[in-house]
């Protein structure tokens, strides 16, 4: 019996020293830039790029359970259909084409930060899995953009375009530092791999006359980085 009451007090003390001597539960709040990569990035440029999460730390490893939600801005680049233009439709220019089109992305991600100890600070590496709600104002809707004969070439834009949303399942991967700062209060900097299965760009034609046309191809499968900074606090 003597043998028992000893176990189950080495348990319980075990468990208050590493598990639970502090409230289990985290969240953090960063700022930076979000940067496109891939074919992503021949449509948009980055912007900012916030994300909040809340943490539940396991006991005993420094494991932390994440729910995070970010938001990310992005603008397209006017460049990208005046150069599809030139370069389909031998050397046209585009006289009226200047919009400010822009598209954000939300994802709201669960996943696992693996803290690792390091002296005073804790290296970490994140992988996240969720959703991505994606929005456009605005973007080509599918349909015929028509231009006429001369040259620099005006092209009709009225019921090309649409403003609109999409969902997709995303992942995430990362690595990250953070740095004590004072009681219960880290730096948080770190920096990620994203990637959502949206389609960003429909595919649609670009007619100038029977003899000067071209379609595009449908483009899908968002890829971004994001490089933050903030604090994490132990609540």
């Amino acid at each position: 019996m003597k043998k028992v009451n000893s176990l189950i007090f080495l348990l319980v003390l075990f468990t208050s020293i590493y598990g639970y001597s502090q409230t289990p539960f985290r969240g953090n709040l960063t700022a930076g830039l979000t940067s496109p990569i891939g074919d992503f990035s021949k449509l948009y440029k980055g912007g900012v790029s916030v994300e909040a999460g809340i943490f539940y730390t396991l006991p005993i490893i420094s494991l932390d359970l994440t729910l995070t939600a970010g938001y990310n801005g992005y603008k397209y680049k006017n460049d990208y259909f005046t150069g599809l233009v030139s370069s389909n439709l031998n050397g046209a220019t585009v006289s009226n084409f200047n919009v400010s089109w822009t598209a954000t992305d939300i994802p709201v991600m669960v996943g696992a930060r693996l803290r690792i100890p390091f002296g005073s600070m804790r290296p970490y590496i994140t992988g996240e899995v969720g959703l991505h709600f994606v929005s456009f104002a605005d973007r080509f809707n599918g349909q015929r953009v028509i231009g006429n004969a001369g040259s620099p070439v005006a092209f009709d834009f009225n019921s090309t375009t649409e403003s609109g949303s999409s969902v997709g399942v995303g992942t995430a991967i990362g690595a990250g530092l953070e740095i004590p700062l004072i009681m219960k209060v880290n730096l948080d900097l770190n920096v990620k791999y994203n990637y959502s299965g949206v389609t960003y760009s429909k595919s649609y034609n670009v007619f100038q006359n029977n003899n000067s046309q071209f379609t595009t191809a449908e483009m899908k499968n968002i890829n971004y980085i994001t490089i933050r900074g903030g604090v994490v606090i132990d609540f």
